[in-house]
């Protein structure tokens, strides 16, 4: 997180152009299979699919989250990056705050302990802090989605992440 590599500033800034946007909405069909979901920003589609299970400890990681999705790798990336987007309960994307999904430098299904290594470490190391987190890794809006959650309830979150 503090690092100021070239290197990874650079890759970085790749993993931000390459990923695509999160969609709005949640595709209830995604908790079955993997959707494949149009982005107009990049033209083309992309592969997605559920990452709401057990093993990713939304009560953690992204707690007032009720779904995730993760993006597939695809043959078209330059990265080993995943984009990931998180759903409240009425699957809105949550655009803000301690629920909102971020960019995976490394996506699991390249390497969970790399990922581990590479994106829930620096996590951790923010001690729950996610606004820190964010700060580097902010999470995609990329399809100008409606603001959520609300203003106050964001806010508040905020003041919590800093109290911790």
């Amino acid at each position: 997180m503090n690092c100021k590599s070239d290197f990874l500033a650079e890759y970085l800034r790749r993993v931000l152009q390459d990923l695509p946007s999160c969609p709005c909405a949640y595709p209830l069909e995604a908790e079955a299979r993997a959707v494949s979901l149009q982005d107009e920003r990049r033209g083309r589609s992309f592969r997605w699919r559920d990452a709401s299970g057990p093993r990713e400890h939304l009560d953690v990681y992204q707690p007032t989250a009720r779904f995730c999705l993760r993006s597939l790798r695809s043959v078209e990336s330059s990265t080993l990056a995943a984009q990931h987007c998180c759903y409240d309960a009425g699957s809105r994307l949550l655009t803000r705050g301690k629920g909102a999904g971020a960019p995976d430098l490394v996506s699991t299904d390249f390497s969970p302990e790399l990922h581990f290594k590479v994106d829930t470490l620096p996590w951790i190391l923010c001690k729950g802090d996610w606004s820190r987190y964010h700060a580097a890794r902010p999470p995609n809006n990329g399809r100008a989605c409606a603001d959520n959650p609300p203003e106050e309830e964001y806010l508040a979150q905020l003041q919590e992440a800093k109290e911790y």
